[in-house]
């Protein structure tokens, strides 16, 4: 595909600042006094430190007891310094979550709200810990949580978090944890341990059978009761249950300036607004969103697994969601033409942050595709982005439209147009304002046009074949209809899938030209489970679509709902090919001769 990119929006590019340290004392070498024993609070003293749960390690080279490289709890010398902290994460067993240890450091200013800052951290398989996990995160804090009884408030949403599935094995090198946080702005604390929701935390022993057929962690835990010192002796034995890691050089550094967050002004987003020449074709079919009901081919559809509020007249979808990283929501909408590779093209639109939900975000951008099928996800869509509007500031305006608007060149044969944040979270600027709003970056948009402005010089690549996607007329009823229309479905599954929406098309098609027209909505079900079981298997499946048609604008007068479980197979269930094809909801269509 040829494409290049041009901007009416210019960037405003942060000036880039000296990075700065942010942590205090991130290596745990400015300390009071050397740590003398395990279990005399070892981290007393240890500069802008703090402790949540349990006893954390304090390990120095000062010390013969909690010393490095050689302690109790292993052999390991600091990745920097001479000083580490130690903290148990997880345990084999019930109540896991009661042993947790977590630290608390300091920063040394308050936060930036729409702020990026880089977290790092190393970490340690300690020797002589039995377990072994993948779950360390980072949860950062306004306030002093050191006083609180523990983090479990913060449970199962840290603001960085290891990946799921890297265990920390190395137990005689570092590894690094990183990841970028999004600013709410005042935080002065951030918080190291286990956040995942209490007893889901994966773990697995270190180390499996040996050829000696004994556990090597129950070996541990013999060499452990034969320790002269019986408190120390005692601590190694629990920590042949527990996944105890050291740690050490933490760091959190500002991504970019660390600058005040410029809001986009309407100078900045469109300065030049050409607006759509009447000569010029405007090739999306429904700029405006006055035909949102799917009676029309032509009609803005949801591209991704999100559920976009289409309004007469407005869309509304979330570009950043606080509760999941990387949830977007996207539309789409056929063109009334396919593209030129050699073309040159403008893209506007308006957007409106809705004032209920707490964030506002920078980016905005067009995609463009061939053959789009959505797959249901709400992942970041990887499409060819074309146009996308970032660092030009945050989208803030709640009471009046924003218009925004590009230029670019190309875009291979694409026929179809989404929309959307296609940026990660930590590429997009994210602020936050009440925070008992909605937890999402919500926005109106409207008024979407894309036009052909010129043609590339010298360029020479054409389409296999010019294709009329879309036009502006109404769709006729298909001459043959597909009914009765059966949408299938998986063992015990009552969700539609991506069957409904052609049904759901065809539908409101043939309703247009028959207004008086009832829909009868059959669950059905094959016979592997209880009569009973069945019939209400097959009611759900009935309402979960009749739902899905009522969302999409089909007045409920007119849809009818009946379950009948097993008792009308249209195959043998005898097989499993002839069981699929009984797992069905039956879509019929009454009164069309009216």
């Amino acid at each position: 595909m040829q494409t290049t990119i041009r901007w009416l929006l210019p960037f405003l590019l942060l000036g880039q600042a000296h990075a700065q340290e942010l942590v205090v004392n991130g290596g745990f070498e400015v300390h009071q006094r050397c740590p003398e024993r395990f279990d005399k609070r070892p981290m007393r003293g240890v500069e802008a430190l703090r402790t949540i749960g349990g006893m954390p390690g304090y390990f120095h080279a000062c010390s013969a007891v909690m010393g490095t490289p050689a302690n109790w709890a292993g052999v390991q010398a600091p990745y920097e310094g001479e000083a580490y902290a130690g903290i148990v994460l997880t345990a084999h067993g019930g109540g896991e979550c009661a042993v947790r240890e977590f630290v608390q450091l300091e920063l040394t200013e308050p936060l930036k709200n729409g702020g990026k800052y880089r977290l790092s951290f190393m970490v340690s398989l300690a020797d002589r810990s039995g377990y072994m996990t993948d779950r360390i995160g980072a949860s950062f804090s306004a306030k002093d949580r050191s006083r609180e009884k523990g983090l479990s408030s913060a449970f199962g949403r840290p603001d960085v978090d290891n990946p799921m599935n890297r265990f920390i094995t190395d137990s005689s090198g570092w590894m690094l944890v990183e990841g970028v946080f999004n600013a709410r702005g005042g935080e002065r604390y951030v918080q190291i341990g286990n956040f995942q929701l209490c007893d889901r935390t994966s773990r697995k022993a270190v180390t499996a059978n040996r050829g000696d057929g004994l556990m090597h962690n129950m070996k541990r835990k013999g060499e452990a009761d034969l320790d002269p010192d019986k408190a120390r002796g005692m601590r190694r034995k629990l920590l042949a249950t527990q996944a105890y890691v050291y740690l050490d050089a933490v760091s959190l550094m500002p991504i970019g300036a660390n600058e005040d967050v410029n809001t986009l002004s309407q100078a900045i987003a469109c300065p030049l607004d050409p607006g759509r020449p009447a000569e010029a074709i405007d090739l999306v079919p429904d700029p405006g969103f006055d035909r949102t009901i799917p009676a029309h081919r032509s009609s803005w559809r949801n591209a991704s697994g999100g559920t976009p509020d289409f309004e007469e007249g407005r869309t509304g979808i979330y570009l950043y969601s606080a509760v999941n990283a990387d949830h977007r929501e996207y539309i789409q909408t056929p063109l009334k033409e396919r593209l030129d590779p050699c073309g040159q093209y403008d893209v506007r639109l308006r957007v409106l942050r809705n004032s209920t939900y707490a964030y506002a975000v920078d980016r905005i951008g067009v995609a463009l595709t061939e053959d789009f099928e959505n797959d249901r996800r709400r992942d970041l869509l990887s499409f060819p982005l074309l146009w996308e509007i970032g660092h030009a500031g945050v989208m803030d305006d709640t009471g009046q439209w924003t218009i925004l608007c590009g230029q670019f060149e190309g875009g291979g044969c694409a026929d179809r147009l989404l929309v959307g944040n296609f940026s990660s979270d930590d590429s997009t600027i994210i602020v936050q304002h009440d925070p008992s709003d909605g937890p999402f970056a919500y926005y109106f948009v409207d008024d979407i046009s894309l036009w052909r402005t010129g043609t590339i010089d010298g360029c020479t690549t054409p389409c296999p074949e010019a294709l009329v996607v879309a036009t502006n007329t109404v769709d006729t009823v298909p001459e043959t209809p597909r009914w009765p229309m059966d949408l299938h479905f998986a063992v015990n599954d009552h969700v539609p899938g991506d069957d409904l929406m052609p049904a759901a098309e065809e539908l409101f098609q043939v309703l247009a030209a028959h207004p008086k027209a009832q829909v009868r909505i059959e669950g059905h079900t094959d016979d592997t489970g209880t009569a009973a079981a069945n019939l209400k298997l097959s009611e759900r499946r009935a309402v979960a679509v009749r739902n899905e048609l009522l969302q999409l604008g089909l007045s409920r007068k007119q849809l009818i709902v009946v379950a009948l479980g097993s008792s009308e197979p249209v195959d043998t269930n005898s097989t499993e090919e002839g069981r699929a094809r009984n797992r069905r909801v039956r879509i019929v269509v009454q009164g069309l001769g009216e």
